[in-house]
């Protein structure tokens, strides 16, 4: 970490009711795992910095302001100071609503991002809005995304978009690769461009897995099919969120079974009857027994 005066600078600051900290944590998980660099103040203010003084430090330095609203967050005394300072500072705002409830006054004009209907969508949208918003695009776009180049990785995109949207994938490939900063980054911007919930999700599935490279060894992973990896995620899922796909991917490509695969998945759940709850969903959905 950086000296407490430039530790917030480029970053996005999240701004939340203490009371929905479970919740913004989550988006702030799912955010960071596409590459967005955040300023959360519980990660963020050390123990010997003024609290007053390092929120607005961070405000001042960040690039935006991304505010989760609720009904505790629009009654919050210290999340409408902290919108103030941002709007105050010419900083742009992303209200990303949870739970409905009156805006703050200064929000009203503001494109409201909604996830009461869907928080993986209510991702997607958000992390475009910051990569590419608009008149800040140029401004934010070097901070948290820095362009893929990968040929191998732009083809199989292109290939598996064509079968969602049809040829326009190509150029939509391309304006993406310009700015995702990883695999899963750009697979979640172009997601944004297929229509149907389920297709999405089996989009951003196929750019999780990575692909094998001729004269490779891929023993490991060849011995954990895609429709197990999907039937874990979705096990995973009611535990850790939407999250739960890029974890199964990334960690499905490193292990070397099955069980090693549900060790390593296991492990990020807290509590020993959640693991329990996780293990047994996995053994009772159809696929092979996991031994």
């Amino acid at each position: 970490m950086t000296a407490a005066g430039a530790q917030s600078v480029e970053r996005c600051f999240l701004s939340y009711s203490r009371t929905d900290s479970d919740v913004a944590l989550r988006l702030a998980n799912d955010l960071e795992a596409l590459g967005v660099a955040l300023w959360v103040d519980r990660r963020n203010i050390r123990p010997s910095e003024h609290w007053d003084r390092a929120i607005e430090r961070a405000i001042r330095g960040c690039r935006c302001m991304v505010v989760v609203l609720s009904p505790r967050a629009a009654a919050s005394e210290n999340v409408a100071d902290e919108i103030s300072l941002a709007i105050d500072s010419a900083k742009r705002i992303i209200p990303v609503m949870i739970e409905p409830c009156s805006l703050p006054l200064r929000l009203t004009r503001l494109h409201l991002i909604d996830a009461t209907g869907g928080f993986a969508r209510a991702v997607q949208q958000c992390f475009a809005e910051i990569a590419s918003g608009e008149a800040d695009h140029d401004r934010l776009v070097p901070q948290i995304q820095c362009g893929i180049d990968d040929p191998q990785l732009i083809a199989c995109a292109e290939r598996e978009l064509a079968r969602f949207v049809g040829p326009i994938a190509q150029i939509l490939v391309q304006r993406a690769a310009a700015r995702a900063a990883t695999a899963e980054g750009l697979y979640h911007l172009l997601a944004l461009h297929i229509d149907h919930e389920p297709d999405r999700q089996q989009f951003i599935a196929a750019g999780s897995v990575p692909a094998v490279v001729p004269g490779h060894s891929a023993t490991a992973r060849q011995s954990i099919h895609r429709s197990d990896l999907e039937r874990i995620a979705h096990a995973l899922a009611s535990h850790l969120g939407p999250i739960a796909l890029v974890l199964t991917n990334r960690e499905g490509a490193a292990a070397a079974s099955l069980k090693d695969l549900l060790g390593r998945l296991a492990s990020r759940i807290e509590g020993d009857d959640e693991r329990a709850d996780f293990l047994r969903q996995v053994q009772t959905q159809p696929g092979p027994a996991i031994i």
